[in-house]
């Protein structure tokens, strides 16, 4: 009688944590994943608790121009720069072969472009030319590394810059994070005077008015959700490999809550149509249940 009476207490009590865990994001996402077989790693910190699925090292692509924007803007600080100084560009500083916006408004050479026009670029299009002008301007990739490691994220691996990925793209899987450094380096940067008020006020409006990744974390937002973020998209290998589809920022909820997360996916078969809706039906999971929630991590 008593084995019975333990048995049924320890079945309710794994029924109730079974109905408890069910609730949670974690399972929630994990869930989702199961039936999307392909290499996601998702990482959200909301009110100090982080949740993290699939701890593990992803290509960062053009999410590594964040980091090349807070040291650039930390440099300028230091320095007492205006980002309305200018940066002279000549034809042998640039890269004909590879994503770049700023080329179809600037055809004459050599031209002058302010420091703040080249951020803009790289962050809210993702101009792999102004990326590599900027890391150029603050003494090459290795400042911007041993930036991230000065900030305590010594996990971060950053090594080549855009032309560099741009002419062998096996080198896309050379910078990179797992998903929690780069939404615990985020909150960092926001919540800790990292930056100057008008840099970080700076940055936060090329991140809003981000151009790049409108069918990834933002198409599972409802409208008009302000989202701060950077994108990333890799090449495809010789047998259609993506080598990596990211999208990383902060949202803002209506009650003026934050979250900040990370979706990173790597070597996938399916399509970039595919890819981006994986992650945006991730933040969709994400946003209903910090929304149902209003009080829950």
């Amino acid at each position: 009688m008593l084995k019975i009476k333990v048995f049924i207490i320890l079945l309710t009590l794994s029924i109730l944590g079974f109905v408890f865990y069910s609730k949670t994001l974690n399972y929630k996402l994990n869930k989702f994943l199961i039936k999307n077989k392909v290499n996601v790693g998702i990482a959200i910190i909301k009110d100090n608790h982080l949740t993290v699925v699939n701890n593990k090292r992803y290509p960062l692509l053009s999410i590594f121009k964040y980091f090349v924007a807070i040291k650039v803007l930390r440099y300028v600080d230091q320095q007492k720069i205006s980002l309305d100084t200018n940066v002279s560009i000549n034809k042998n500083m640039l890269d004909f072969n590879t994503y770049s916006p700023m080329l179809k408004e600037y055809k004459n050479y050599p031209f002058n472009i302010t420091i703040s026009k080249l951020l803009e670029y790289m962050i809210s299009q993702s101009d792999n030319n102004a990326c590599d002008i900027l890391i150029d301007y603050i003494g090459g990739i290795k400042e911007i590394e041993n930036f991230v490691y000065e900030l305590g994220y010594g996990a971060i691996n950053i090594k080549v810059n855009e032309k560099d990925m741009n002419t062998n793209i096996y080198n896309q899987y050379l910078n990179t994070s797992f998903p929690k450094d780069i939404v615990l380096i985020m909150k960092m940067v926001k919540e800790n005077n990292i930056l100057s008020n008008s840099s970080f006020a700076f940055l936060e409006n090329i991140m809003l008015k981000t151009e790049t990744g409108k069918n990834k974390v933002k198409a599972g937002l409802p409208e008009n959700t302000k989202f701060f973020h950077k994108t990333g998209s890799g090449s495809r290998t010789s047998n259609r490999i993506k080598i990596a589809d990211n999208d990383a920022g902060y949202v803002l909820l209506p009650n003026g809550d934050i979250y900040y997360i990370a979706i990173m996916i790597k070597d996938s078969p399916l399509s970039d149509e595919e890819n981006a809706k994986i992650i945006s039906d991730i933040s969709k999971i994400i946003y209903q249940h910090f929304s149902a929630h209003k009080n829950e991590r």
